[in-house]
C-alpha cells in the first residue's frame, strides 16, 4: 500500500547517503540498517556518520545473528552494555538514558535479537509520527504567519480608515489657508506695485516731458515751415512717446525691485550670519563634542557659508 522497499547497493557501487539522498525529499523514510557482526567495522562508522551529518534521520539498527550460530544472549540480558550499542552510543544514534536500546519515540533503535523485529512496526509508526508532527508544526507556524499577516493589514486598514479622512480634511484646510494667503499677498503686492507706478510716473513726469519734448522721431519727417502733419505721422508720433515713456518707466520700476530684493537678501544673509554666529558661540560654550560631531558641525558651517556666498 504505496510502499517501497529499497535496498541500497554495495558501498563500492554507491554509497548509502548517496542512495537516501535521492529518495529523502520524494518520500518519508523509515530506514534499516542490519548488521551481521558483533560490532561496526569502520566503514560502517564512517557511513553513518555521513547519513547523520547530512540527514539526522533516526535509523532502525537490527543485529542479524551469523548462520548456525546459537544466541548467547540470555532471556534476561545483563546491564552490560554490548561492543555495537557502545558504538552507536558514541555515534550519538542512541541515548544513554535507554539502556535498552529500544530509544524514544522518534529516535533510533538497537535490537540484537531477532524475536523483537517486531519492534520495527512501532518504529515505523513513531517515525511516520515524528514526521506528521513536524509537518503540522510547520503548518502550524505558517498559519501563524498568516494569521498575523491578516490581522496587521485589518489593523492598518482600519487605522487608514480612521486617519485618512482626517489627513485629507487638515490637507484641505492647509490648501485653502495656504491659496488665502498667497491671493492676499498677489493682492497686497499687486496694490504695492501699482502704487510704486503711480509714485515712479509721478516723480518722473516733469523728466519725462522733457525727454519727450526734446527725442527726435524715428522715420517722421517734421516739416519747419509749420505745415501740418498727417494724422498718421501724429499716431506715429504718440506710439513713440509712449513707447520711451513705458521703457524709462519699466527701467525705474525694475531698479526700485532690485534694490528692494537686494535690501531683503542682505536682511535675510544678516539673519543668517547671526544665527550660525550665535549657534558657534553656544557650541563653544558648551562642552566639547566627540570628533565626529565636531567634524560635522564644521561641514555643516562650511556648506552654510558656501550658500551664503551663492547667494
Amino acid at each position: 500500500q504505496e510502499v517501497d522497499i529499497v535496498v541500497a547497493p554495495c558501498r563500492g557501487f554507491q554509497p548509502a547517503e548517496a542512495t537516501l539522498a535521492e529518495l529523502v525529499n520524494q518520500v518519508l523514510p523509515v530506514v534499516t540498517f542490519a548488521i551481521s557482526q558483533p560490532q561496526l567495522s569502520p566503514s560502517d562508522q564512517a557511513e553513518l556518520r555521513e547519513i547523520k551529518e547530512k540527514f539526522s534521520l533516526p535509523i532502525f539498527f537490527l543485529r542479524v545473528p551469523e548462520p548456525n550460530s546459537k544466541d548467547k544472549n540470555p532471556k534476561n540480558p545483563s546491564k552490560d552494555k554490548s561492543p555495537l550499542h557502545q558504538q552507536l552510543l558514541d555515534l550519538g544514534y542512541l541515548s544513554p538514558s535507554t539502556p535498552c536500546g529500544c530509544g524514544v519515540p522518534g529516535s533510533s533503535m538497537l535490537v540484537e535479537q531477532l524475536e523483537k523485529l517486531r519492534l520495527l512496526s512501532s518504529f515505523s509508526r513513531q517515525v511516520l509520527q515524528k514526521h506528521l508532527v513536524e509537518a503540522a508544526t510547520r503548518l502550524s507556524e505558517v498559519h501563524g504567519r498568516c494569521l498575523n499577516i491578516f490581522i496587521n493589514q485589518a489593523f492598518d486598514m482600519q487605522r487608514d480608515l480612521q486617519i485618512t479622512p482626517k489627513r485629507l480634511e487638515y490637507t484641505r484646510r492647509k490648501e485653502n489657508e495656504l491659496y488665502e494667503s498667497l491671493m492676499g499677498i498677489a493682492n497686497r503686492k499687486q496694490e504695492e506695485m501699482k502704487e510704486m507706478i503711480v509714485d515712479t510716473l509721478g516723480s518722473m513726469k516733469e523728466e519725462l516731458l522733457e525727454d519727450a519734448a526734446s527725442m527726435g522721431f524715428r522715420d517722421i519727417i517734421i516739416p519747419e515751415n509749420g505745415e501740418p502733419v498727417s494724422s498718421k505721422d501724429i499716431k506715429r508720433c504718440i506710439q513713440q512717446i509712449q513707447e520711451l515713456i513705458i521703457s524709462r518707466l519699466n527701467q525705474a520700476v525694475a531698479n526700485k525691485l532690485i534694490s528692494s530684493v537686494d535690501y531683503l537678501r542682505e536682511s535675510f544673509v544678516g539673519t543668517l550670519e547671526r544665527c550660525l554666529k550665535s549657534l558657534e558661540e553656544s557650541w563653544e560654550g558648551s562642552v566639547l563634542p566627540p570628533r565626529g560631531l565636531d567634524r560635522g558641525r564644521e561641514g555643516s558651517v562650511h556648506i552654510t557659508s558656501n550658500y551664503l556666498k551663492q547667494v
